[in-house]
């Protein structure tokens, strides 16, 4: 994520994206500001039952009943304080969790429906962690936070104007006070922002290594080297510890400092009122009122100090959201719209200038790239590690879009269509592709190789195996959550199968291959070669393998961007 979105989101009171994307947001806000001035309402109420009720038993004047209806009324405001804060709770409690389910359900819909971006993908590890631990920050934010900012923003306001009513030097004296306790929990935020935002990191990091142990756990047994692998975890636990337990004695010197500057302040004004209660120029109730009222003027305010982590934490959560959610990675913004996508039945393609740099990045994904793709051929790309040969594979499916250049494709009719103008999903059913890593979902090989064509028959089914040289895998077979029953050849395969039956019987007419023989034997590579040949389709492979480039009949070399060797 870059800096200048972590600092956007973290010194607003209120990220401004929360507000507009989320009605749940703008309906809790409108609820929680009038609770807060009701509440506010009642503080007033409230210190002037209390100054009213000493006053009169200290004096003794007053009738009785006077004083008993007094109390009377202060137990009733007490307890309606104290309903409102309940109310207030379980709103920001409701709240919490209908924004968290719409920004699961974005964010799983955002990575599910494969738009193009204008940055790389996110780790499936940060994902976990975000949609997990992350988002559940959320619940102090929305419980603490934004209840604390609510009442802050009418509680200060109302109390000033009261005190200024019953006596004016004391409504100055909390006026001119007030800012600073804002003064001082800016200076706080200021601290707390870094510090939460690298405790976040650091459990973001915590997640990372721990899902690539998982990840490379059969590799690393296999070679005895699982154990070394405890050290590292340790060491990443370690640096979370110290990052947690940094952020929350940062909290605690943030609280004293805002208790001490609200306590000079009301004692200020204590002494005020002291000094002419005994010289006779105040009346004791106006005293006792001011001075009842006074804290709770800088209350809300320290309150909103105190809490001023969970929002730091909560933010820095939405800002890794929103950055999954528009993008904010770097590039031009996709302008993909709902032109259906033509038949690709010999259309050519053509890529011009196509170039896709990342933010923070100081080479190029992809560096300024132009090639024509015939149809009906076999064209491989080729060329050194790191120069975009993926990437390029990633542009021709839309999920990525170029930071400068275009991809054109040209109808057999002669139509000429921009990728830019056509719809995603039309466009994707026209391709049959082929990834690096092939997934694999839960169920059987049949279903699995069906993805590509619903309706196809066992007969099919069979046949597309047959040809991507996997007689082996019975279609009955099971497979279990992500592939894990399935060797890297067997879901490499079982793809290749399933861009076959795409072709033949979904309606593809271009295949999109990522090293498609890779890890395979010389029979089975020289069974695929075969049956792309046979398909008699436009044809685009990422090979590295020399047979592989030997059967196309198109051959074009990528370079690598200055600064990445092979």
């Amino acid at each position: 994520m870059s800096s200048t979105a972590v600092q956007a989101g973290s010194t607003r009171p209120l990220d401004p994206r929360l507000v507009r994307r989320s009605r749940a947001v703008r309906s809790y806000l409108v609820t929680s500001v009038a609770l807060a001035t009701v509440m506010a309402a009642l503080v007033v109420a409230q210190s002037w039952l209390i100054a009213r009720i000493v006053s009169d038993g200290f004096e003794g004047s007053g009738p009785v009943p006077a004083v008993t209806a007094a109390v009377v009324a202060l137990a009733v405001a007490v307890l309606a304080r104290a309903g409102l804060g309940w109310i207030h709770e379980v709103v920001s409690a409701r709240a919490a969790v209908r924004v968290k389910t719409q920004l699961r359900d974005e964010v799983v819909a955002s990575l599910l429906d494969g738009a193009p971006r204008r940055g790389p993908r996110p780790e499936s590890s940060h994902v976990v962690t975000l949609l997990g631990p992350g988002l559940d920050k959320l619940d102090t934010y929305f419980a603490r936070y934004l209840p604390a900012l609510a009442l802050a923003l009418t509680v200060p306001a109302v109390v000033i104007v009261a005190a200024f009513v019953a006596d004016p030097l004391s409504g100055v004296t909390i006026a001119v006070t007030l800012p600073l306790t804002v003064l001082f929990m800016v200076l706080v935020g200021y601290m707390t922002r870094d510090r939460t935002e690298r405790r976040w990191r650091a459990m973001v990091r915590l997640g990372h290594h721990f899902s690539d142990v998982l990840d490379g756990l059969v590799v690393l047994k296999v070679f005895g080297r699982s154990r070394n692998q405890t050290k590292g975890i340790a060491e990443v636990g370690e640096r979370n510890r110290e990052e947690t337990m940094g952020a929350l004695r940062l909290a605690f010197l943030s609280s004293f400092v805002l208790e001490l500057v609200a306590t000079i302040s009301v004692a200020l004004v204590a002494v005020s009122i002291g000094l002419r209660i005994v010289e006779g120029h105040m009346s004791l109730m106006t005293g006792l009122f001011v001075l009842v009222l006074a804290p709770d003027a800088y209350l809300p305010l320290r309150q909103v100090g105190s809490h001023f982590h969970d929002s730091a934490e909560g933010q820095s959560v939405a800002d890794d959201v929103y950055e999954i959610l528009d993008g904010e990675a770097g590039g031009r913004a996709p302008t993909y719209r709902d032109h259906p996508a033509p038949d690709l039945t010999g259309a050519t393609i053509a890529v011009d200038g196509v170039t896709v740099s990342y933010e923070g990045r100081s080479i190029p994904a992809l560096p300024p790239t132009t090639l024509t793709i015939e149809p009906g051929r076999v064209t491989a790309l080729t060329g050194p590690s790191g120069c975009g040969k993926s990437t390029l594979v990633d542009v021709l499916m839309g999920f990525v879009a170029p930071t400068a250049g275009r991809v054109t494709i040209r109808a057999a009719d002669g139509t000429s269509y921009d990728l830019a103008d056509l719809d995603l999903a039309s466009w994707r059913t026209r391709i049959a592709w082929v990834p690096q890593v092939p997934g694999v979902l839960e169920g059987t090989i049949a279903a699995n190789v069906r993805l590509g064509a619903p309706d196809a028959s066992d007969d099919d089914v069979t046949r597309a195996l047959r040809d991507a040289g996997a007689p082996d895998l019975h279609p009955w077979r099971e497979v279990h959550e992500a592939g894990a029953n399935l060797s890297a050849g067997e879901r490499r395969r079982l793809a290749v199968a399933r861009a076959l039956l795409r072709v033949r019987r979904g309606g593809a007419a271009v295949m999109l291959l990522d090293e498609p023989t890779a890890g395979l034997d010389a029979a089975t590579e020289r069974e695929v070669r075969r049956s792309l040949r046979d398909a008699r389709v436009t044809v685009v492979v990422v090979a590295h393998r020399s047979a592989l480039v030997a059967d196309a009949d198109t051959v074009i070399a990528l370079t690598a961007p200055t600064g990445v060797t092979a």
